[in-house]
Parts: structure tokens; sequence; C-alpha cells
């Protein structure tokens, strides 16, 4: 009897309210990734088709009922299409590991060599991006570089991001503790940016919302340094 008590407690109180706290995370989930981006205005639009259509089966309007039947159908079909980058970045959340993962598989010295080239570009007011991929694929990325496959060397990452080499435009992306590419152009961001956050900024913080990648920006007007990850950017 005691153990019937406890399964009707689960079933009718506990159980319901884990459903709507876990609905209501999946909820404002959904919309701080879609916060800022175009996907976030259709959506406020499918928002207020949706109470149309309600009120229209309240009221039995039903040609104003059909054609929101007929909107909604192919509605959700051209919004998968034409925001397909925004779905993949919200998968990309869902299945993404904490910032601290390790980011080159390389040892101290690998990373004081990177860090030692972004002071000096820093210094020097040199334009620079650097792009650690992690676990998610970035060959759209890869395909638009050049490949290098060279040990990382604070020489020789200040070298590509030279402005007489001809690689220093560009994105330079390390993988698996290498420099893999070099001169890789990345997406850019559709969010609204400050003024002062040049193409730079904007590309790296479209990278990091499209992936799990962690990218560092050196600015060339201030020399500022900046990390852009999961859609943001910190200097």
């Amino acid at each position: 009897m005691f153990w019937h008590y406890l399964l009707d407690i689960l079933r009718y109180y506990i159980l319901p309210i884990l459903d709507i706290l876990a609905v209501a995370f999946l909820l404002y989930k959904t919309y701080m990734i879609l916060y800022g981006t175009r996907a976030m205005l259709v959506l406020k639009g499918l928002v207020i088709i949706g109470i149309i259509f309600f009120t229209s089966l309240i009221l039995q309007l039903q040609t104003l009922n059909l054609l929101i039947r007929v909107l909604f159908t192919y509605g959700i079909i051209a919004f998968i299409v034409v925001f397909q980058p925004e779905i993949r970045r919200a998968l990309m959340r869902v299945g993404e590991n904490k910032f601290f993962t390790t980011l080159t598989k390389g040892d101290a010295s690998t990373l004081s060599e990177i860090i030692d080239a972004v002071k000096f570009l820093s210094k020097k007011k040199t334009g620079a991006l650097i792009v650690f991929k992690r676990q998610a694929g970035l060959r759209n990325i890869e395909s638009t570089g050049v490949h290098v496959d060279g040990s990382i060397t604070s020489e020789l990452i200040i070298t590509l991001f030279s402005k007489n080499s001809p690689l220093h435009d560009g994105a330079l992306l390390i993988e698996a503790g290498r420099i893999a590419f070099a001169s890789c152009f990345l997406p850019l961001t559709e969010k609204k940016a400050p003024r002062r956050l040049g193409t730079r900024h904007r590309a790296a913080i479209g990278l990091s919302e499209e992936s799990d990648a962690v990218i560092i920006v050196v600015s060339e007007e201030t020399g500022r340094i900046s990390i852009a990850f999961k859609g943001d950017l910190k200097t």
C-alpha cells in the first residue's frame, strides 16, 4: 500500500513537474541560441501565426484556419532550409563539451609558443585570427585555406601573419597540436555587432556560433586580444 502511494505521488505530482521544467529548459536554451539572429525574427512571426491559429479555432473561422494550416505546413519546411546554420548551431551546442577541453593536444611549451606569438602580434598591431579546432569538423573552413602541417612555433605564426606573407589574410587553423591550415576564410556573424568590431572579430564570432572552436583575434587597429567562443567575444 505504501509503495502504491509513493508511485501515485511520483506519477501525478513529481513527473509532471519534471516534464514542465524540462520543456522550460529546452525553450530557454533555444531562445538563447537564436537570440540576436535572423531566425529569432521568423520564430516570433511563427508564434504570432500560432496565436492567430488558435484564435481562429476558438472563433471557428474556417477559411482563416485553413490558410494558416497551409502556411504552417510549408513555412516549417522553409524554416529548416533557410535557417540550416542556426539549426546546426543548436545541435552543436547540445553535444559540445566544456570550454576547458584541451585545445591543441600539445604540451605547455606548445601553448607558450602560441602565447608568445600572440603577444608579439599584439605589440606590433598585426591583425591575426587563430582557430583552435576541437571536436566539431571544420572541413568547410579547411577547404578555403592553404595546407601547412607545420610545428607550432611563435616564429612560424608570426611569419604567417606578417604583412609581407602571402598567407597573412584569413585565419590560422590549429589541429591536433600542429598548424594545419593558413589563410582560411571564416563565416561572418549575422548578429548585430558594435561598429568598432572589424571583419576579423565578426568572422571569429561567426565561426564560434557554428562550431565549438575557440578563436583568438588580434586587432590590427588597437592590438587588443580577444577570444571568441560559443558566439561570445571576450576581450
